[in-house]
């Protein structure tokens, strides 16, 4: 995946995660309530687990290709790459964070912005420069125009589909997780929700039976 891209899609699929689960109940917004509950540390754990990791090999095993050889992958500060691979980590989170509240204020109006403009975002510069994306070659080659290759067949093209399936399992696990959780026992009541109805309590034995407004008295 290409690595200024990863962010963008990586806070596009939390937002799918939120729509998926279908948690219309937002965390607890009351003041000093966390949001880290059980769901929100599902998310966290595949982007931290899974999303990040693959973001970062090809940050770091092929990064000529990530920046879609427009610059050098040596000259690319490490900082930058942290930076990155935080940012990988971070997106699913917030993505799914944001997705929650939209759908605990019932707007897919809301949820379907905050999915499109990221994915547009990052498929804007990934469709224009499709023909380098393309190729599977080093900036020196490139900028000679040598040595390139075709990305399918290729031991990069090899490596994308077998990230890109690795994501696309672990997003489906964590969906599935995300589906069985009670929403009820991870989102705390908030001030305002209605109290659940409250039964009549059966008489006990001391109190008398009422018939049609008269108390029957013992003989």
């Amino acid at each position: 995946m290409p690595a200024p891209l990863a962010p963008l899609f990586g806070f596009t699929l939390g937002v799918l995660l939120a729509w998926l689960a279908r948690l219309e109940d937002g965390p607890d917004e009351r003041p000093g309530a966390s949001s880290w509950d059980r769901p929100t540390v599902a998310v966290a754990l595949y982007a931290l687990l899974v999303y990040a990791p693959v973001s970062a090999y090809f940050t770091v095993f092929a990064a000529d290709w990530s920046f879609a050889y427009l610059v050098d992958g040596r000259a690319i500060p490490s900082a930058l790459e942290l930076l990155l691979v935080l940012l990988d980590a971070a997106a699913p989170v917030l993505g799914f964070l944001a997705g929650r509240r939209a759908l605990a204020r019932r707007s897919l109006t809301a949820l379907a912005w905050l999915a499109a403009l990221p994915l547009v975002a990052g498929l804007i510069p990934l469709v224009t420069l499709h023909a380098r994306f393309g190729i599977d070659a080093t900036y020196d080659q490139v900028q000679s125009d040598f040595g390139t290759r075709p990305l399918p067949g290729s031991p990069l093209g090899y490596a994308i589909l077998w990230m890109d399936a690795i994501l696309v399992a672990g997003a489906v696990f964590t969906a599935r997780t995300l589906s069985t959780f009670d929403v009820s026992a991870v989102i705390p009541a908030r001030p305002g929700r209605p109290a659940p109805p409250v039964l009549p309590s059966e008489p006990t034995s001391d109190e008398p039976p009422r018939f049609l407004g008269r108390t029957r008295r013992p003989r």
